[in-house]
């Protein structure tokens, strides 16, 4: 901080009443400049005020509705020490919900009263949802629960309208500032040019004693005006102007501030995504040198919804921020790291090509990344380990906008998370379309879900010997609106990729259960085998969603059999091996589908709960022709009947094959011999048919 300007004081004792009168003039300017601008900072801080009571609102209600979700749970549990537990918190988030209400009353009554207001009751509704769930009246329990999240979504749009309102505030009160700022300059700059005409002694002690502290100043409120970042400030001394760049510095944190809500991620403090989009197209469209283009490196943690599923949230946030901290720390110095989202960050830097080979610089980077980011993470009483897939891209190659640089880091970070994870890829042209294509298959089918465009179909399953139709395996189609009727290899992969498996398995879980329940009805005694995939099993979700199915009904869940590929149960992990006997537990049986396939399957047999084996089509295609094959599945079945296993043996498309697998034992079959899968509709004329013709034959 610079003294007094003393020489400034001496120069102007010489000066005319004139002069004096003009000083004045611009003295009362500037206390009046400063004034208004602690008048703005006051209405500032109010607004932020009402910023954080907003935000604490929404943070209790998420808490409130977490707890009571919670408490939910525990009646339903039935345990009463974890439904006092429970309680306590729930009345704990609930007073917190009234504190903070409190707050909103003292400048949005309306919104706090209209809150208050559907508050009020909700503990009554959901008391008589769980009431009506325990007692099996979903009837009942609909319309309460209806009326619940009408409540819950009114109190959401209640706080989404005042933070909008408040926002649009903010803003204008921002721009009326901006504009009283410039005026205020202009008048300035018109007292000081009025000034100039006093004669040339004037000019000079102006232009040394406050044109140019006032040029700086002026600079430094247009580069405010402008949104920039870097802004050159003038110094603060101890006369007016030194009071006018307090002033400035104060203005400046405060539009600081208010971008940091829009463009800077909370958790991390890093920048969102929208900063991301921002500061890159602004340096694509600046422009780089001949030697020099812009570098997008795309990391997608690989184990983050673990950690997430099995310590929580809190826990989960502690991760996000050990990892950002990791990705800072082994970047090149030069290179701005961004959140863009869940699990997901970006670096951008601005390569300069001096070798023949650049790529080679960056894939040294990744590997030191991906080195660094492994290290063990102690989390409490866990020790972690983290890993990250990298996608790498460059432009113009991988595109010159934004959003095309952006999609093609994502794809290949895609691509080194489809290649085994813990690696790095670089974006190519037929890589990122392909990619590209994939993601683009990923929106396809959230819509599908949405658009009911996913169909079962049902492959019978025989009784060779009794010639009877015992069950089907429930297969999933898609009806594309424009590419007709797609089989599951042309979208599973996507949707495990993509985590969307759980939506389409659960979505079949429910139909499966739905068809049993109409044919129970009618009299069809089928059994049913639905496909269980490992991210499902891993996730462990899939056992809350089979528990309310089995509580629906109890018979249909009797007659399902869930099938899991070889790789799912080759994870004979403690936590596997309780969600298999947990889903026994519930009434299911357990199969192994593509039994043989790792031929190392037979270890597992003693220790997993597993009730059938479905033999692999490719044993089944290669018998009458491949001795190994026979050899292979007369073990498998004597091993089966040594352990009291069911057996099916699917791909059965000869006459051959047929009789050589009934000569050896194994009677429940299927296959295009029999059936493709068909819609149910279909399916029903089917064994009709096949029923016929079985007595007929018979007879």
């Amino acid at each position: 901080m610079q003294g007094p300007q003393l020489s400034v004081r001496f120069r102007l004792l010489g000066l005319s009443l004139g002069l004096l009168a003009i000083f004045g003039g611009s003295s009362l300017l500037l206390g009046y400049l400063i004034e208004r601008n602690q008048s703005e900072q006051r209405t500032q801080q109010e607004q932020y005020r009402r910023f954080e009571i907003i935000d604490a609102i929404q943070r209790a209600m998420a808490q409130y509705r977490h707890t009571g979700g919670e408490l939910n749970s525990a009646i339903m549990q039935k345990k009463p020490d974890l439904e006092r537990q429970a309680r306590g918190a729930w009345e704990d988030a609930r007073k917190e919900v009234d504190v903070q209400l409190i707050r909103m009353a003292s400048f949005d009554s309306s919104g706090a009263q209209i809150i208050e207001s559907a508050l009020q009751g909700t503990p009554e509704y959901s008391e008589q949802v769980m009431n009506a769930v325990a007692a099996g009246k979903q009837d009942e329990a609909a319309p309460l629960l209806a009326e619940l999240y009408r409540r819950f979504n009114l109190i959401e749009e209640s706080l989404r309208s005042a933070s909008l309102r408040e926002r649009t505030l903010a803003e204008r009160s921002l721009v009326e500032a901006r504009e009283r700022a410039a005026l205020a300059i202009h008048v300035a700059v018109a007292m000081i040019l009025f000034g100039g005409s006093a004669g040339t002694l004037l000019v000079l002690i102006v232009v040394r004693s406050i044109i140019t502290p006032l040029r700086i100043t002026t600079n430094a409120i247009r580069q405010v005006n402008a949104g920039e970042l870097e802004i050159d400030l003038p110094p603060i001394s101890g006369d007016e102007f030194g009071q006018m760049a307090l002033a400035l510095r104060q203005f400046r944190d405060g539009a600081e501030k208010l971008r940091r809500l829009a463009y800077q991620d909370t958790l991390t403090g890093l920048g969102n995504r929208a900063r991301l989009r921002e500061a890159l197209q602004t340096a694509l469209e600046h422009g780089v040198g001949e030697h020099t283009r812009q570098v997008l490196f795309y990391f997608d943690l690989d184990n983050f919804r673990s950690v997430n599923d099995r310590l929580g949230h809190k826990a989960g946030d502690a991760y996000l921020c050990e990892a950002a901290t990791r990705l800072r720390r082994f970047l090149p110095a030069d290179a701005e790291l961004y959140r863009y989202g869940g699990d997901k960050f970006i670096a951008a830097l601005e390569d300069r090509i001096m070798t023949a080979n650049p790529d080679l610089r960056l894939r040294e980077t990744a590997d030191c990344i991906l080195r660094g980011v492994a290290e063990p993470y102690r989390l409490g009483n866990h020790l972690l380990h983290m890993s990250v897939s990298i996608g790498i891209a460059a432009s113009p190659e991988d595109g010159v906008t934004a959003e095309q640089l952006i999609s093609s880091a994502e794809a290949a970070g895609h691509a080194a998370k489809r290649s085994g994870r813990n690696n790095a890829r670089f974006a190519g042209g037929q890589l990122t379309g392909f990619l590209r294509r994939q993601l683009v298959l990923v929106e396809e089918i959230r819509r599908g879900l949405e658009r009911s465009e996913f169909e079962i179909f049902y492959q019978p399953i025989i009784d060779v010997a009794s010639h009877q139709v015992i069950g089907a395996e429930a297969l999933l189609r898609w009806h594309h609106p424009e590419r007709g009727l797609l089989l599951p290899g042309e979208f599973i992969q996507v949707a495990e990729d993509e985590g969307l498996i759980g939506e389409l398995g659960g979505h079949c879980l429910r139909g499966a259960h739905a068809q049993l329940r109409r044919w129970g009805e009618r009299g069809l005694p089928f059994r049913l085998s639905v496909n269980l995939s490992a991210r499902q099993l891993q996730d462990g979700k899939v056992l809350q969603l089979l528990s309310e199915l089995r509580d629906e009904n109890a018979a249909a869940s009797a007659l399902i059999d869930l099938e899991l590929t070889e790789s799912v149960l080759f994870d004979s992990s403690e936590q596997i091996r309780k969600t298999l006997e947990e889903i026994r537990r519930l009434g299911y049986h357990l199969g192994m589908d593509d039994f043989g396939t790792g031929y190392s399957s037979f270890a597992y047999l003693r220790r997993l709960p597993i009730d059938k084996i479905k033999i692999d089509r490719q044993f089944v295609v290669d018998l009458g022709t491949s001795r190994q094959s026979e050899a292979i599945i007369s073990a498998m079945l004597a091993l089966a009947r040594k352990l009291d296993l069911e057996v099916v043996a699917e791909g059965v498309e000869t006459p051959g094959q047929m009789r050589l697998l009934l000569s050896q034992g194994c009677r429940l079959q299927q296959g295009f011999l029999y059936s493709a899968a068909l819609p149910v509709a279909e399916f029903e004329r089917w064994v009709v048919a096949y029923v016929h013709d079985a007595a007929a034959a018979v007879t």
